[in-house]
């Protein structure tokens, strides 16, 4: 029996509408378009051919826009004939590879990213204290009257005719997330009290009936047409949000209304909302109102009982969504939950899932982190830190190479890891060295710290070691390199990706024993990491951990709000000092705009402006505001960020004709996996 059978067995929408699997690409917008909205020669076209590639059954193209957008990223559109060339072209380009194409009608309704000046509209008209996301995400809307509406009705569908004439598989009209037509389902924003108001199943669904029989009227009886709702919100402020027995009600009057298909997501509201991504709210904690969630969270994900209950109620084909992997898809199939999954972030990490998982490779899955480096922000075109190439597939493509040359890679981080796969890949002998005893850099200390609950490091480690055994590079580990050796091996080039030293300011009293810096952590922490794994360690931290029950923490950024997150959890007494007014520095928008409420809430002192002058025996000195103040403690971290060190280099360059600095060896932002990643895949295709 084939380990992954549900996955990879087809699936009938509709006579014509056959799905070669039932791995889907959920629908995300890439904001890879051109600048004018249409897809034509696009990079958005060839982020998503990566993927019909690397064979999925359907693309689900998200947030193709029925009418101008107003702010907010680069949207596709489908408002005008002269966007149908390029829809056109992304249709043929994925079908050559037996791929559905679906595109998914959006506007953002009462919560688009961005909306001008203007009310965004909605189905009724709420104030400030009405809305169940406050300002700045949320802002007072327009509720539409009745001639509005049918010019919105007429508008969707004119948009839907044109990706009919595209030659597009299907369209969804999307009523999910805080947006549209989502406004109409959930009575959390429909509050009118005319034949559309929120009375009734058939009432909510009103409008997405006249829609539906519009698109089959124009586009005949072979045009699918499915959609898109939420399975259940979550709403701290306002009443109304949207139950799974809500959704299921939902579901049964919307198939009734001939909808081929449902795809259930979900919402977040409130003051910190998570909106379509049901994985970030946890970090560092997750909200109270969210705590009975947590079980479906570490199980089937918290958008599950919504899912199951929209399959209960109907019988058209149910797609799931929300932090899958492939064993969990599985299972969900297996389980009669779902009909088709819909995976998001894991098709960007690794647009070759689908065919890994047909093909049992799963060791070869390059899995997402969740790190929410692709939303950060939310409206830029969208990367992957470990997938460098994701929407530059073609300024990054892995050519063969004319010339075959000896590429000496200096440390095996995952910089150094990534371009010798890379550069392996194209042709090159490759061999890394290292000074360690196996590869990985800092990978192990960042997943102790970091832990799993939210953001998940580790399988970035088992991914490029995974892919280093298995190709053609050579490592040399327990190897320091030196200029001698550098002559001795003569390579034709060399990338450099070792560390440069972390910035130790000179503070009176910084040689203290008191005193932990990221080095002297890394030496400490080297020999049980190497006994224990990360996340035992991270578990024996707990109990045990090798500073005082009062610490200070220099450095706010990413490096010391992560750390003080840790220490918090522990039990520490945390002193955040922060040389200017922001905390968290380079961490993603999605994690870092919760980080100072928890550190409020959970009682992490934050000092902005400040400025470290001495270190003592039980306290430091600190000038806050050209105030100098006194503050006790038991031990002081150390948390700033590498500084570039280009003196190796230099020397480098001087006997070597091609050298290449990446990732942690440029110090500052490099040092991060997104860019340390990026930074090995651009020097491998420049060889």
């Amino acid at each position: 029996m084939q380990r992954f059978e549900h996955l990879i067995s087809p699936i009938e929408i509709a006579p014509g509408f056959t799905m070669k699997n039932r791995i889907m690409k959920a629908p995300q917008s890439t904001w890879r378009w051109n600048l004018d909205g249409t897809a034509d020669g696009s990079a958005g076209i060839d982020l998503y051919e990566s993927m019909a590639k690397g064979g999925v059954g359907a693309i689900d193209i998200a947030g193709i826009n029925w009418e101008p957008p107003v702010g907010g990223g680069i949207y596709l559109c489908a408002y005008d004939d002269r966007f149908i060339p390029g829809l056109t072209e992304l249709a043929k380009r994925l079908h050559k590879y037996d791929c559905r194409v679906i595109g998914q009608l959006h506007h953002g309704g009462p919560l688009a990213p961005a909306q001008g000046d203007g009310r965004p509209i909605c189905a009724s008209t709420l104030e400030i204290e009405d809305l169940p996301t406050p300002p700045p995400e949320g802002k007072a809307t327009h509720g539409l009257t009745h001639d509005e509406l049918l010019e919105k009705r007429q508008l969707i569908v004119d948009a839907a005719i044109r990706l009919w004439k595209a030659g597009f598989d299907a369209v969804e009209i999307h009523a999910a997330h805080g947006y549209f037509l989502n406004s109409f389902l959930s009575p959390i924003w429909n509050h009118r009290d005319d034949e559309y108001g929120p009375q009734s199943a058939e009432s909510r669904t009103r409008l997405m009936r006249e829609i539906f029989d519009m698109v089959r009227e124009a586009c005949g009886p072979d045009f699918v047409i499915g959609t898109r709702i939420n399975g259940q919100e979550w709403s701290p402020l306002a009443a109304g949000a949207i139950t799974p027995q809500l959704a299921a009600e939902n579901a049964k009057a919307l198939e009734a209304c001939g909808y081929q298909y449902i795809s259930v997501s979900g919402y977040g509201y409130g003051p910190l909302p998570f909106r379509y991504c049901p994985d970030y709210f946890p970090y560092p904690d997750p909200e109270p109102f969210m705590e009975p969630y947590m079980d479906d969270f570490r199980g089937l994900g918290i958008l599950m009982p919504g899912i199951k209950a929209v399959k209960e109620a109907v019988s058209v084909p149910v797609i799931g969504a929300g932090r899958m992997d492939e064993d969990k898809g599985e299972r969900v199939l297996r389980e009669g939950h779902a009909d088709i999954i819909a995976y998001g972030r894991y098709l960007w990490a690794d647009p070759e899932f689908a065919n890994k998982v047909r093909d049992g490779r799963t060791d070869e899955i390059r899995r997402c982190n969740r790190c929410a480096s692709c939303e950060d922000p939310v409206t830029s075109p969208r990367i992957c830190r470990v997938n460098p190439a994701l929407g530059r597939e073609r300024e990054l493509e892995l050519k063969p190479v004319e010339t075959k040359k000896r590429v000496m890679v200096i440390g095996g981080g995952p910089a150094g890891m990534q371009c010798a796969l890379d550069a392996a890949e194209r042709g090159h002998d490759v061999t890394i060295y290292d000074s360690k005893s196996e590869l990985g850099g800092r990978i192990k200390l960042a997943a102790m710290i970091k832990g799993d609950k939210d953001e998940e490091v580790m399988p970035l480690y088992d991914y490029l070691t995974t892919m280093v055994e298995k190709s053609n590079v050579k490592v040399k580990l327990k190897t320091e390199v030196t200029l001698d050796l550098v002559k001795r091996e003569n390579p034709d080039i060399v990338a450099l990706a070792n560390s440069s030293p972390y910035f130790i300011p000179a503070i009176e009293g910084i040689d203290r024993k008191n005193v932990f810096t990221v080095p002297g952590m890394t030496k400490l922490a080297t020999v049980p990491m190497k006994m224990f794994g990360p996340a035992k360690l991270a578990s024996m931290s707990e109990k045990f951990f090798p500073v005082g029950k009062k610490v200070v923490i220099l450095g706010a950024g990413a490096e010391g709000a992560q750390c003080a997150t840790f220490l918090a959890h522990r039990g520490k007494e945390v002193v955040l000092l922060a040389e200017g007014e922001d905390i968290g520095g380079l961490v993603p928008q999605k994690y870092k705009v919760r980080l100072v409420p928890w550190f409020e809430e959970h009682g992490v002192q934050i000092l902005r402006n400040a400025r470290l002058l001495e270190i003592g025996r039980k306290s430091v000195t600190v000038q806050v505001n050209e105030e100098s103040r006194e503050i006790s403690c038991d031990s002081v971290m150390i948390m700033l960020p590498e500084e570039h060190d280009p003196t190796f280099y230099e020397q480098l360059r001087k006997i070597v004709p091609e050298v290449y600095e990446i990732g942690s060896t440029l110090g500052g932002e490099n040092a991060f996996l997104k860019h340390a990643m990026l930074d090995g895949r651009l020097a491998a295709v420049k060889m």
